[in-house]
Order: structure tokens, then C-alpha cells, then sequence
């Protein structure tokens, strides 16, 4: 399943929150198609598959509506938070797959190795296709991934994830340089493939 877009966000989100707080399930269809590929593109990073995306989606969808009733739907009610507490949930839900598989998944600590400051951005005039992107997230080793994912794309600070996955700060460090320069090389890989085509 490849992410197209986003649907359009309902006329009366207030009114459809306050359904599904009613557990309505005509109203639960209506959210769920409305933000699943948004959240589905959430879960694609921190997977290694699209079936272990979806698994997470399902996952996550049932933690969103059974917490529902925990978002205090205010008479200035704004979509943006909504839809960000709903980002959290399925972020949480994939820090805690990655929990659950820890005993299979090394951090590797911080070693005093000095790290290449001078990195040069990917030379190349290739426009990487959304796909190439995620797949090459995908490739990432599970550690790397997540700790990439929380940093650089949902902005977790290095405080946020070291309490999150009780990790030194040192040790986000080293593993974000180690899963920037996989990417590198992956996108440097696939822009090399495409201008011998």
C-alpha cells in the first residue's frame, strides 16, 4: 500500500469526535478513512514492511478508540490537536513495538569516535521518489530507525527520546550520525542506479 494523499478533513470533525466518544460506529468508519493514510504513513517509517505497517495501524486505531474518551473535545475545539494526539498514540504505539522486541534490538553505545562534521548533502539532481524514501527508512537496522524517526522526523528532543527508550544522549547521537550516513549511501545508491538507466 503506497501513501497517495491525504483525504480531506471532515466538515465537522467536533461533531464526529463526539460520535466516536459514543463508540458510533458509522462515525468510526468516517475517521478511520478519513486520517488512515495519514497515520498509515506514520507507521511505514517505523516498520520494516507494509504488513507490519498495516499490523501497526490496526494496533493503533484500536488504542485510538479505545483512549478517546480521554480528549477533552473543548467548545474551541481545533482539528491540528486533535489529529496530533492522534499522531502520538500510533508514535507511541511503535516505541512500544520496539519495546516489545528490545531483548532482539542493541542499541549500540557511543563510542568516542569523532563524527564526520563536514557531510555533504546527496549530489545529485534525482528527485527521490516518496516510495525510495520510505524504503530506504525501512532498511534502517530497528534502533536506527527509531531513534532516526523520533529525532529528525517527529521531533522528539534528545531528552524526550532518551526517557522514552532509557538510552543516553551520547548513544542518540551516535546512533542518528550512524542511520544518517545508511540513508546517505542508500540514497546515493539509488541516484547512482537511475543515471546509468
Amino acid at each position: 500500500m503506497v501513501v497517495r494523499g491525504f483525504m480531506e478533513r471532515p466538515n465537522d470533525l467536533k461533531k464526529l469526535v463526539n460520535l466516536c466518544k459514543k463508540n458510533n460506529s458509522q462515525a468510526q468508519h468516517e475517521l478511520f478513512k478519513c486520517y488512515k493514510d495519514m497515520l498509515y504513513a506514520i507507521c511505514l517509517r517505523y516498520s520494516t514492511s507494509s504488513a507490519e505497517a498495516e499490523d501497526m495501524l490496526m494496533t493503533g486505531w484500536l488504542r485510538i478508540f479505545s483512549k478517546i474518551d480521554l480528549f477533552e473535545v473543548k467548545n474551541d475545539f481545533r482539528p491540528a490537536a486533535f489529529e496530533s494526539w492522534m499522531r502520538k498514540i500510533i508514535i507511541n504505539n511503535s516505541i512500544n513495538q520496539y519495546r516489545i522486541n528490545k531483548p532482539h534490538i542493541h542499541l549500540e553505545q557511543y563510542n568516542d569516535d569523532k563524527e564526520d562534521l563536514n557531510t555533504k548533502p546527496v549530489n545529485t539532481r534525482f528527485a527521490f521518489s516518496e516510495e525510495q524514501l520510505i524504503e530506504c527508512v525501512q532498511k534502517l537496522p530497528p534502533a536506527l530507525r527509531l531513534v532516526f524517526n523520533m529525532s529528525a522526523l517527529d521531533q522528539y528532543s534528545h531528552k524526550e527520546i532518551s526517557e522514552e527508550l532509557n538510552i543516553t544522549t551520547n548513544s542518540i547521537k551516535s546512533n542518528l550520525y550512524k542511520a544518517r550516513k545508511i540513508l546517505r549511501e542508500e540514497l546515493e545508491k539509488i541516484a547512482s542506479d537511475e543515471r546509468y538507466r
